[in-house]
Parts: structure tokens; C-alpha cells; sequence
């Protein structure tokens, strides 16, 4: 009889407790986000509060796409919470004006692209942390501490990337020569007329110019935000180092951290194979 009431208890505790998780769940703030690095900084900010959904995700080849977004638009509620960086950024996405969205900016005082610089994204960071506050003013403390976190791990992964401080790399990318450039590179660049060539699919000098980068020692070092055909090319050498893009679950702090310490690694590599 015993044994019996404890299963029941332990039952009716268990019962308790997935109730308990799921009302927390279900209390989350869903939040519509027009960009995927908006999406990563409210990930993160938000935490267990927020829900997040992308109107745009990276596809596997790093490709920026449509998540389903008429779906999306359609199944919102009227009065749901979507969050942009500027009104620039919404002209393209059809559906989006019926809804009240709230701006970070009303115009992004530098180009779109930066928002990844290290010097830019702790301020962006604190316009959600106002954006997420106005809508859940009782969790204003929890934001304000996920946003101390956050800086605190953006500092230190930009501190792990001193290791690359004047070591030479070869920027082909399309955004994030920035970052590379926080950690105090050497850059090397090839000219604009080549590099806009070469991603039309003209190749001509490209292989004796990487050769030149190889024979000197230099990475080259290339992203998603270059031309499909470009990116298609370098992915073929062996002295080139793809900078990816966030994984599903990774916040961008460790992410920065996980390409400055593979980037390290490569060079290191290569210095020894030269020896």
C-alpha cells in the first residue's frame, strides 16, 4: 500500500513538474525578427524569456533565404512583436507593414553589414535589451544581466583572437575582413577590379595570386558573403580557411571564439609545415 502512494506521489510530482515547464514555455515571449544576426543578439539577450522566429536563415551552403516567410506572416497574430534594424530593411519583405513593428534605428547610421563589427554590435545589443524591456518590463533585471553577459563574452572572445595579432591573412571575404581586423591581422588584399572579376567567374590571375599568397606564408581567408562561384573555387585549395557562419545553438560570442582559435590553428599549421 505503501509502495503504492509513494508511485502515485512521485507521479503526481512528476505531473507537477512538466505542467510547471510547460506553462513557462508557453509565458515565452515570441519574437519576429527580420535578420539573422538580430536573431542571434535576441537569442541571446532574451534567453529562456523569448522565442525568437527569423524571417530569413542561413541554408546549409551559408546562403541567406526565406524561412518560410509568407507562412510565417500569415499565421501571426495581428498584434505580434516584430523586431527590425531599421525601416530600410522591411521595403522588400511584402506582408510585414500590416504588423507593428518596432525599429532598433529609424535609419542604421553605417552600412547593414557592420552590424557584425565588434565596435557596432554591443550598441545594437543594447537597443534590444530597450526593445525586449518595453515589452516585458518585469524582466527588465534578466535582460539587463543576459546583456552584461554578453558583452563581457564578446570582449573576451575578441581578446582569444589577440592570438592572430600581426599575423598576415589574405581577406577574400565580404564581411568579415572586420572582425579580422579587430584582432590586430596583418591584412592583405587582392585589387578591388581583380577580386569583383574573379567573382564574375574570370579567373585569370587568381591561382598565381593565391600561389603568391601560399609561397609567402598567408591564409587566405574567405566567408559566405563572396559570390557562390568564388567561394566554389577556394573551397578547392588546401591553403584557404572558410569563415563559417553561426551553427543552430551557437551564440555569437563562442562563435567568434571557434573561428579565431580555427583560423590560429590553420596558420600555426602551416608555419610548422614550412619549417
Amino acid at each position: 500500500m505503501l509502495k503504492k502512494i509513494f508511485s502515485l506521489l512521485l507521479i503526481s510530482i512528476f505531473i507537477i513538474f512538466i505542467s510547471g515547464v510547460a506553462a513557462l514555455s508557453q509565458n515565452k515571449i515570441e519574437i519576429v525578427v527580420t535578420d539573422m544576426w538580430l536573431s542571434l543578439l535576441t537569442s541571446f539577450i532574451g534567453g529562456s524569456e523569448v522565442n525568437v522566429i527569423p524571417l530569413k536563415i542561413w541554408n546549409s551552403n551559408g546562403d541567406l533565404v526565406t524561412a518560410e516567410r509568407g507562412k510565417i506572416l500569415r499565421e501571426l497574430p495581428a498584434n505580434s512583436r516584430v523586431l527590425a534594424l531599421d525601416k530600410d530593411e522591411i521595403k522588400n519583405i511584402k506582408g510585414l507593414e500590416k504588423f507593428n513593428v518596432k525599429f532598433l534605428y529609424s535609419s542604421f547610421p553605417v552600412d547593414n553589414s557592420l552590424i557584425i563589427d565588434p565596435s557596432v554590435i554591443p550598441f545594437v545589443a543594447q537597443r534590444i535589451l530597450t526593445a525586449l524591456s518595453e515589452w516585458d518590463t518585469p524582466n527588465y533585471p534578466y535582460y539587463q544581466r543576459r546583456l552584461a553577459e554578453f558583452q563581457a563574452r564578446l570582449s573576451g572572445a575578441i581578446l582569444v583572437g589577440q592570438v592572430l595579432r600581426d599575423v598576415t591573412v589574405c581577406d577574400f571575404s565580404g564581411s568579415c575582413g572586420i572582425l579580422l581586423q579587430a584582432t590586430g591581422c596583418k591584412i592583405e588584399k587582392p585589387e578591388k577590379e581583380k577580386f569583383e572579376r574573379w567573382g564574375k567567374a574570370n579567373f585569370i590571375g587568381l591561382r598565381d595570386y593565391l600561389d603568391e599568397m601560399n609561397s609567402k606564408n598567408i591564409i587566405t581567408v574567405y566567408d559566405d558573403d563572396i559570390p557562390k562561384v568564388l567561394r566554389k573555387y577556394l573551397s578547392e585549395r588546401s591553403d584557404t580557411y572558410h569563415w563559417g557562419r553561426p551553427a543552430e545553438g551557437v551564440d555569437y560570442p563562442t562563435f567568434l571564439n571557434e573561428q579565431y582559435i580555427s583560423l590560429w590553428q590553420k596558420t600555426r599549421a602551416k608555419n610548422l609545415d614550412k619549417k
